[in-house]
């Protein structure tokens, strides 16, 4: 009797131990992107990796970059096809993010060619001019 108590115990230990190795959803959920600048078409394109959770990547201040992306609801949203937007031109600067964030794919693309893009992009320039921030 006592080997087989000794036995269900060490049974027990074991599986609750697995169960506390397998990551939980919310840290299986992938952040990975890459990032693509552009100053203009006769520019270098420059480019750099970003992950979060743990954090990793060629994206200066990485970390803090995680934290505000993490905070924002669902940063690379598209404008509505039917707001106004203004035909407002800024600079020929273009970026790109692909790869995955919170589970989803993404492949955005962002340009400062409309007051709704130039408002996009503001709200992201942390994360889309990554040499150019601290």
């Amino acid at each position: 009797m006592k080997k087989s108590l000794s036995a269900l115990i060490l049974s027990i230990t074991l599986a609750a131990n697995l169960v506390l190795a397998i990551p939980t959803s919310s840290a299986a959920v992938k952040n990975s992107l890459t990032i693509t600048y552009q100053e203009t078409p006769e520019s270098k394109v420059q480019k750099w990796s970003l992950k979060c959770q743990p954090t990793a990547g060629t994206m200066k201040n990485a970390k803090g970059v995680c934290k505000l992306l993490t905070a924002m609801s669902n940063p690379f949203m598209k404008p509505d096809p039917a707001e106004m937007c203004a035909g407002i031109f800024e600079s020929a600067e273009v970026a790109t993010v692909k790869g995955t964030w919170k589970g989803k794919k993404v492949s955005a693309r962002f340009a400062k060619n409309n007051s709704c893009e130039i408002s996009r992009w503001k709200t992201l320039n942390f994360l889309l001019q990554g040499s150019k921030t601290a």
